[in-house]
């Protein structure tokens, strides 16, 4: 089978590698789309300390149909269509058996596409179908499945912060993370949506999604805070998201909110961001912060998908060769801001 392996920084090797086999309690995925993550493209222009460069196919956001199933596990069905979500869980530590599955000690380790190989290839083990695999409705296309990455980590974020309806919700960065932020605010009843973002055509976006204002952060410049406090009682955002994933975004996250708020950290910077403890504590804010997400809220985004609760329009743009995952994948979404989610079909 053909499969893209990450190499080195900004290297891609594709190789062809024997289909895996299922050993018992294990199963074999056909892949039919792995969505390109932030984490992906962090890996190929950066590097990462933990992921090391090599033999690693990389791949975490992954739908395909079981075509092999080990001894044991007895859930699933060959032909079955399945979201595969990361993390990995064991099961068994303090996390996983209080409810925090996503922070599993052992489920870096076990992720496809960060601690074993993922679905950047024609087909994929899993080594934990029953903790992995949620059925894809029917109804639910391929390409709104696999949005499932993006849209159950905002889920999350928002569900485990102190939003609740009718606040007034700040979101910085249009992004992927950010929209599906915005379809789930207005989803859940937020008074007012007011989205930061510096591509246009974002901004747009951000506006299909529901966003009620679309602010351009560098040209507001240093008013941007006094504009959200106006806008807001003078008081400012009950709760900002931070999505963009800079050390800057956040840095202005924590001027918009107003006393006693909260804002929620979402991004994945790799640079310092300066915090003035003053701030924060003079305010009474609160920083909370997510990291991915759990079997029960794929299920959860699933049938909000199936029954039309959701509009995924906008989010999906598009699905390429495997072969072109550098040139269409990597360098188009760094240079073409209107990309939001593209999907390799290995």
């Amino acid at each position: 089978m053909k499969a893209a392996v990450y190499a080195d920084i900004q290297k891609i090797r594709f190789e062809d590698r024997p289909v895996p086999g299922a050993g018992p309690g294990q199963a074999v995925v056909k892949i039919k789309y792995c969505g390109l993550c932030g984490t992906d493209m962090h890996l190929y222009w950066n590097g990462d300390p933990v992921v090391k460069p090599g033999h690693l196919v990389l791949g975490h956001e992954n739908v395909g149909v079981i075509t092999e199933l080990g001894a044991g596990v007895n859930n699933w069905k060959l032909g079955e269509r399945v979201v595969i979500a990361p993390p990995g869980p064991c099961g068994r530590c303090y996390f996983c058996l209080h409810g925090h599955s996503n922070i599993c000690v052992k489920s870096f380790p076990n992720t496809n596409g960060l601690g074993v190989d993922g679905g950047m290839a024609e087909y994929m083990h899993v080594g934990d179908p029953d903790g992995m695999f949620h059925r894809i409705p029917d109804n639910v296309t391929w390409e709104d499945a696999v949005l499932c990455d993006i849209l159950c980590t905002s889920y999350r974020g928002i569900y485990v912060s102190e939003f609740k309806m009718g606040d007034n919700v700040v979101v910085s960065g249009a992004g992927p993370i950010g929209l599906s932020a915005i379809i789930f605010l207005k989803m859940a009843g937020a008074r007012h949506i007011t989205a930061l973002q510096r591509s246009a055509q974002r901004r747009e976006l951000a506006r299909q999604m529901g966003a009620d204002l679309v602010l351009d952060p560098v040209a507001e410049g240093a008013g941007l805070a006094g504009k959200i406090r106006s806008l807001y009682g003078g008081i400012g955002a009950d709760v900002v998201i931070e999505a963009a994933g800079t050390p800057q975004s956040l840095e202005m996250c924590l001027t918009l909110s107003r006393a006693g708020g909260q804002v929620l950290n979402l991004g994945v910077a790799g640079e310092p961001a300066t915090v003035i403890q003053a701030l924060m504590v003079v305010n009474e804010l609160s920083m909370k912060s997510s990291l991915a997400y759990t079997g029960e809220e794929v299920d959860k985004v699933l049938y909000y998908m199936s029954a039309g609760k959701i509009s995924t329009r906008g989010l999906f743009s598009g699905v390429i060769p495997m072969a072109d995952v550098v040139e269409k994948g990597f360098n188009g979404l760094k240079k073409d801001k209107a990309l939001i989610k593209l999907a390799i079909a290995p």
